[in-house]
């Protein structure tokens, strides 16, 4: 199902012969609803549209012709009614027309959002109520520019990436270490033409060396008679200084060439560091600024791998990455500078091997990744086995299954050797074909330089020269189809990385917000509805006005909407519709901060983070005295047991809390909310899964925390919510009663119902 803005010829031709008007001609107060379904009325994956317009509901499908056949035409004034049912696999879109049911459409698990929303606004047309603006936010599984698959928490398309626009914003971080950026581009030129200093002072020592027959030759040639002993000597003694000068020159290329890789090597992991310090940082202060949504629509391991994986792989880039390509591309540059003003038809011939060099690594290293991709696949299949097999020992050695795991793992084993041998054995290949075209560019110099060199147009000591630059100058072919590669997961991950930065939350302070320094706690819901998903309706049309100080216990089946009333009230997420109101004020309009500093909760599964006793109960006031974290532990029932601890308030819960009971959890959560000492209360299932004296405590101290506070209160034990100013009883997102225990139980209703419910499961439970 999708929603349409055009609807196709052969759907308009019957509008217009049904003097319906046409999309142009609709005024704003009576929208066209138009869009597409993918199964038909049989269950078969076929088009069918419905078009709502004045006055009537339409539902056509394909009749082969210019003209769609009409399989519905409704009075929108005698729908009473407009509603989706879920089945497995499919939906259908019912409308209750006078004392029937007529299925509209048909519709698959992938359109329910549309589905929901096309029947809020059916609904909404058939009573004469405007129709609401809903954006749906459909996960976009593929790019919309050149349709490649995405990842399913991400946006970013590897392919599409601005790779010139990423790489000047990912420079941005780097302006804040100016001088370091000049000195690591300093380093790196310093180290190039100390790595193309060697080859050249070779080719000149070889000259020098050979300087003596030449000379020789050159006085025979003028003088016709060998030079004299003595003539001979003085030659060598200068020539052998011009060979020392050489020697001393590759010395101090040698020396400058360790020292400015020293310095690369200690100031690039300070550079790379130091960005991915600030990136990390920036990461986490923004995921921090996010609403609840932004999380529930992603994994946590995704998440995770932005801060650490994303700016892991930026590290590398900035560390290895970008002095390796410009350290490279400058040694291309000065070797062939130098070549061409030595010999410009050697240094053309050189070139021949170079493409067929890039175009070898370019076939190769894909297939290489591929093969080395199952080799680590299996090698994770193979760990996961071994990991399953000594987690669960004891049910192995229980049921005599040893040596069943032997075998279930010597195939897991060979299976990793069968992929690392051919990925070794495809590997193998490589690099003897490389060395031939290497060679082939040697030839090309021994042949041609040769013969320059013999007939006198070109010295021994600038063969040599070519000869020792040739495996410097091939050496970049060689790994450009890896830079390449290399570049799209940079890029990539430093635009995942943008993408996490340039997400605003959905749920964000005013520009210019209404301070509240102090609540009184009067709270109001005015026609509240909220989705989670835009698959269904979380909370409908809910309306709820409640005193400073009252109690309000919120009753009612799993799902029923009790824990999203709590949510939009912690402003977690905003109302989809209507608005909640504090002390008169829009809830929109209070500063996070403000408010939430006035808010306190006590959650159903209480979060303790690593640390001591203390710093749990003082997370929201960590300036507490080590006398006011007593007092709020002995009013939650805790300081008893804290003290039974060898190290008391410094005894460390563990990860998440683990070394303590969940009750003990429970009423340090608690202990923490009352040191908070909130205006606005709220518990969500404060005694759930806890024994009866540990709930009878809990109890004795939800009591003391609730005085004089406004508190919303979430419990499953009806018991428990005795003592509420008000229960509201909801079911599938509405409020169905509100009243006090008294009052709900003459009223024989919901609640009555739960109760009784309730009562029996504990009779079974106490037999």
């Amino acid at each position: 199902m999708a929603l349409l803005e055009t609807l196709p010829e052969e759907v308009e031709n019957v509008l217009r012969e049904a003097d319906t008007p046409s999309a142009q001609d609709s005024s704003p107060s009576s929208p066209r609803i138009a869009f597409a379904t993918d199964i038909n009325e049989r269950g078969e994956f076929a088009p069918e549209w419905l078009v709502a317009e004045k006055g009537h509901i339409y539902v056509f499908a394909p009749n082969g012709g210019s003209k769609a056949r009409i399989l519905h035409a409704i009075p929108l004034e005698e729908v009473k009614n407009v509603e989706v049912e879920h089945k497995i696999g499919s939906g259908e879109l019912r409308a209750r027309v006078g004392t029937e049911t007529v299925s509209l459409l048909r519709y698959s698990q992938a359109s329910v959002a549309e589905a929901n929303l096309v029947a809020r606004q059916l609904n909404a047309l058939a009573n004469g109520q405007p129709v609401s603006e809903e954006k749906l936010d459909l996960e976009n599984k593929r790019c919309p520019q050149c349709g490649f698959a995405l990842g399913k928490d991400t946006s970013v398309c590897p392919i599409c990436i601005n790779r010139r626009a990423t790489l000047v914003r990912l420079f941005r971080f780097l302006k804040p270490y100016k001088p370091q950026v000049v000195l690591g581009v300093s380093l790196i030129i310093g180290s190039t033409i100390a790595d193309l200093t060697p080859p050249y002072v070779v080719g000149r020592m070889v000259d020098v060396v050979n300087g003596i027959v030449v000379w020789e030759k050159h006085f025979n040639a003028i003088h016709h008679q060998r030079p004299p002993a003595s003539m001979v000597l003085d030659q060598q003694n200068s020539l052998y200084a011009s060979l020392l000068i050489w020697v001393l020159v590759l010395a101090v290329a040698r020396l400058a060439s360790a020292a400015f890789t020293f310095g690369q090597q200690l100031l690039n992991p300070w550079l790379g560091g130091k960005v991915a310090l600030d990136i990390r940082m920036a990461l986490y202060k923004k995921l921090n600024e996010q609403s609840l949504s932004y999380f529930d629509k992603r994994s946590t391991g995704s998440i995770m791998s932005r801060v650490t994986g994303d700016a892991e792989n930026l590290w590398d880039f900035i560390t290895g990455g970008v002095p390796w390509v410009t350290s490279n591309v400058m040694t291309l540059i000065g070797i062939g500078i130098v070549l061409f003003r030595l010999n410009w038809q050697l240094a053309l011939l050189m070139l021949i091997p170079a493409p067929f060099i890039f175009m070898l690594a370019r076939w190769f290293m894909p297939r290489s990744r591929k093969r080395y991709h199952v080799v680590w696949h299996r090698i994770s299949k193979m760990y996961s086995t071994l990991n399953s097999t000594l987690s669960g020992m004891r049910v192995v050695k229980a049921f005599a299954q040893e040596d069943r795991e032997v075998d279930f793992f010597l195939r897991r084993n060979q299976n990793v050797f069968d992929a690392s041998y051919s990925a070794n054995a495809f590997r193998a290949t490589f690099w003897p074909l490389l060395g031939l075209l290497m060679s082939a560019g040697s030839y090309v110099i021994w042949i041609v330089g040769g013969h320059f060199t013999l007939f006198g147009t070109m010295s021994l000591g600038v063969l040599t020269m070519f000869n020792g630059f040739l495996w410097q100058f091939y050496q970049p072919f060689m790994n450009f189809s890896q830079v390449m590669d290399w570049s799209t997961r940079s890029m990539t991950a430093a635009e995942r990385v943008f993408e996490v930065l340039d997400t605003q939350p959905e749920v964000a302070d005013l520009a210019e917000p209404v301070p509240m320094d102090f609540i009184e706690g009067s709270v109001e819901f005015e026609n509240v509805s909220f989705t989670y998903d835009n698959a269904r309706r979380a909370l409908e049309n809910f309306s709820l006005k409640v005193e400073p100080g009252e109690m309000i216990g919120l009753v009612g089946h799993s799902g029923a909407g009790k824990s999203t009333i709590i949510n939009l009230l912690a402003r977690f997420y905003d109302p989809s519709e209507g608005t909640i109101k504090v002390d008169g004020v829009d809830l929109k309009q209070i500063p996070h901060e403000t408010f939430r500093h006035q808010l306190g909760i006590v959650p159903q599964e209480p979060f303790l983070f690593p640390g001591t006793i203390r710093d749990n109960i003082a997370y929201a006031n960590p300036d507490a005295t080590a006398e006011e974290v007593m007092q709020a532990a002995k009013a939650a029932n805790c300081h008893e047991f804290i003290m039974k601890f060898p190290d008391g308030y410094d005894t460390y819960v563990g990860e998440r809390g683990q070394r303590l009971s969940g009750g003990e959890r429970q009423r340090i959560s608690i202990a923490r909310a009352i040191l908070h000492n909130p205006r606005v209360l709220i518990l969500d299932e404060a005694t759930a899964s806890v024994d009866t004296e540990t709930e009878k405590q809990i109890q004795d101290a939800i009591f003391r925390l609730i005085q004089n506070r406004t508190t919303f209160a979430i419990a499953h034990r009806l018991s428990t919510l005795r003592n509420a100013d008000r229960l509201v009883v909801m079911k599938e997102g509405k409020m169905v009663e509100s009243g006090t225990h008294d009052e709900l139980m003459e009223l024989d209703g919901v609640y009555a119902g739960l109760v009784r419910v309730q009562s029996e499961v504990n009779q079974l439970r106490a037999l």
